[in-house]
């Protein structure tokens, strides 16, 4: 099933099951930093694998629709406009984190891998066999030997960190599905969870911009009120 608008279902269902989870971890992560819960975000294996599973699908949802955005004929300047607002996002998170969390902030994260990965996954989106056997160079040492690339960092925890090596493999595994009509092959039937999930990925990235600023709102006033309560 394809919209009108020529978007395909499954790409932005990929992209609403990523936010909702972005959401949980999220929330989850405000909770533990005003002390409500115990959660070893590094050590507890399911916390670990949390956020990596939320970014395998945001890069692989953008693996799938760079190839459908790059026949339009309008390819390149949108690609440098989306591209110039990925960068400019990304350094007022850096920015706006180093200034409220100055020993955690973000140098590297989600929206800078993003960014980098869209001009590194450029040259292949209209060569399905290359991504695929770059996706498995790259991934194969990671799973195989626990290799970790080399990438740029600093000194400090930064709270979100995605380096753009090894996590473009995933941008170009998404490449690869689309010219295998990964995209037509699955089957969406309409119904409250599929709509609920499309509605959350249309718009994710406003949603990711805005979603920790008031889950974080939240849960300070819910610690105050609690405070002033006892």
């Amino acid at each position: 099933m394809k919209e009108n608008n020529n978007r395909w279902p499954i790409i932005d269902i990929t992209r609403g099951f990523a936010v909702f989870l972005m959401i949980i971890f999220h929330f989850s992560y405000d909770l533990k930093l005003f002390g409500h819960v115990n959660i070893d975000f590094q050590n507890d294996l399911e916390w670990w694998v949390f956020p990596r599973i939320i970014v395998f699908l945001f890069l692989f949802a953008m693996g799938l629709s760079l190839p459908i955005t790059s026949d339009r004929a309008n390819f390149k300047n949108a690609f440098l406009k989306r591209l110039a607002k990925l960068i400019i996002l990304a350094l007022i998170i850096s920015i706006s984190t180093y200034l409220m969390f100055p020993k955690r902030w973000i140098y590297f994260g989600t929206l800078h891998c993003i960014a980098v990965c869209s001009i590194l996954a450029l040259p292949f989106i209209k060569r399905p066999a290359i991504s695929l056997a770059l996706s498995i160079i790259i991934l194969f040492p990671v799973f195989v030997f626990n290799f970790t690339y080399p990438w740029f960092s600093m000194s400090h925890h930064s709270m979100d960190y995605i380096p753009a090596i090894p996590w473009v493999a995933v941008v170009l595994l998404g490449i690869f599905s689309y010219h295998r009509n990964f995209h037509r092959i699955i089957s969406v039937k309409s119904n409250f969870l599929t709509n609920g999930l499309q509605f959350l990925g249309k718009p994710s990235l406003k949603i990711y911009l805005i979603h920790q600023p008031i889950l974080f709102s939240l849960v300070y006033l819910f610690t105050y009120f609690l405070k002033q309560s006892s």
